[in-house]
């Protein structure tokens, strides 16, 4: 489950009063990190959490900067000494989720591989023979393994890193639930089939199986 910062769990009156504090320090309202100074705003935040005993950490610093950007115009209203404080109610809560960030590094080394795979075979002797001719015909790949030890790295260099996408981590229950039901709505589907276009869908499934 994805942990949310520990400012969001106070009541909106007080969250108004910590963003017109914000405000007046000049805390930026979207991205934290676009004028590169976010350890003031961090330190900001800092001084505030000490008053209602929180310690704060990294997300809470994006956990106002997305407060003050999604309720920007409710709280000029709110802020103005004659606005309507009743809507203080319509405040909107920001909430984290959990994004899995892919990047790639790249340099030179040398380096120790230690993999393993498991074959099946009607002879212990014959399993290397095997592998490496599933390896010639193009059926099996070094890489298919897994590690069975920790790679051992030497004269490593990095020469620069990339940083490729970022993707909503979906939760593990409802991606287990989804797979489930498609199974499930697949199951009705293929028993309303008639023999024909079984075989023609199980021709489409092979093809497919061969090609993975």
């Amino acid at each position: 489950m994805t942990e949310q910062s520990q400012f969001s769990k106070l009541p909106k009156k007080q969250l108004v009063l910590i963003a017109e504090k914000l405000v007046d320090e000049s805390f930026p309202s979207g991205n934290p990190y676009d004028e590169r100074e976010f350890e003031e705003y961090y330190k900001l935040l800092e001084g505030i959490g000490k008053y209602f005993s929180i310690s704060v950490i990294h997300e809470d610093v994006e956990f106002f900067s997305k407060f003050l950007e999604m309720n920007d115009e409710l709280l000029s209203k709110i802020f103005d000494p004659n606005g309507d404080k009743t809507l203080i109610d319509k405040l909107i809560i920001p909430v984290a989720q959990t994004y899995e960030l892919l990047y790639s590094t790249w340099g030179s080394c040398t380096y120790d591989e230690y993999m393993g795979q498991k074959f099946d075979s009607y002879d212990m002797n014959w399993v290397m023979d095997s592998a490496e001719q599933q390896r010639e015909d193009g059926n099996w790949d070094l890489y298919d393994g897994y590690n069975t030890r920790e790679i051992q790295y030497d004269n490593f260099e990095q020469s620069d890193y990339s940083f490729d996408e970022v993707r909503p981590v979906v939760d593990n229950i409802k991606e287990s639930l989804l797979d489930r039901l498609v199974l499930e709505n697949t199951s009705e589907v293929v028993s309303s089939l008639d023999r024909q276009t079984l075989l023609k869908l199980k021709s489409i499934i092979d093809s497919r199986l061969r090609s993975l």
